[in-house]
């Protein structure tokens, strides 16, 4: 088990001994415990699913950064913990695959310590420490298609459909809560952008495209209904024309 901190336990995935020395120190200065893994194969989800946060470059191994991005997201147990790819491959085909695959944020090797901290500290904002196993919990609240037998529990944000869950990225997730909410009206890719990464520099419409593509895909019958018309924009209909 890796060590923890104050504020949780970042996972560090990267095997630039310069890089991970540099960031051990400052991150543990910050509070947090620090388990520093060379290689992307190595890091088991039992232990990502504990931790706060991983940051992660490993794209030049066998078993690449955005292999256990992809796994990591896949992972009803760990698809909530924050992923920020830290690497020299800057190319925006890097960038958007990055995101695409649930990616938090991207920081491009050679960085500003001061600048990786602020982004750690702005995506741990965004997602708020889980409260523990023994925490009493809310009653659930959940948004549902009966027609398509597909229902979506607010509480634990987890998408069931005939019975099982469906393994979503939390950005994945955003935008069918978002769509279903607002079923059969259509937003444009913008209109989705600004809701679903609010702020985010990074947002760029080509990756709403891409997010729903996956999203249609790991829905069964449902993903049908999730629709796009020209000149309109994207919506959750509760009729197929």
């Amino acid at each position: 088990m890796y060590a923890t901190g104050p504020l949780g336990t970042i996972i560090l995935v990267d095997d630039d001994s310069n890089i991970t020395e540099l960031l051990k120190f400052n991150l543990g200065s910050e509070g947090f415990g620090i388990a520093v893994v060379p290689q992307a194969k190595d890091v088991p989800l039992s232990e990502v699913a504990n931790a706060r946060m991983v940051i992660c470059d490993a794209l030049d191994q066998p078993y690449t950064g955005f292999d256990l991005l992809d796994d990591i997201k896949a992972d009803p147990t760990t698809c909530r913990v924050p992923v920020i790819i830290c690497s020299a491959s800057e190319g925006e085909d890097t960038i958007i695959e990055a995101f695409d695959l649930g990616a938090d944020d991207f920081i491009t090797k050679p960085f500003s310590l001061r600048e990786l901290l602020a982004r750690v500290k702005a995506v741990l904002r965004r997602h708020p420490r889980r409260t523990s196993p023994e925490a009493p919990r809310p009653v659930h609240s959940d948004l549902s298609v009966p027609s398509l037998n597909l229902r979506i529990d607010t509480i634990t944000q987890r998408v069931i459909e005939d019975g099982s869950v469906v393994p979503l990225t939390k950005t994945e997730y955003a935008i069918l809560v978002f769509l279903i909410k607002n079923q059969n009206s259509f937003f444009s890719r913008n209109d989705i952008c600004l809701e679903v990464w609010k702020d985010e520099a990074s947002a760029n419409v080509r990756i709403v495209d891409t997010n729903i593509s996956r999203l249609r895909k790991k829905l069964g019958e449902s993903g049908k209904y999730i629709v796009n018309r020209y000149g309109m924009g994207y919506a959750f209909v509760d009729k197929l024309s």
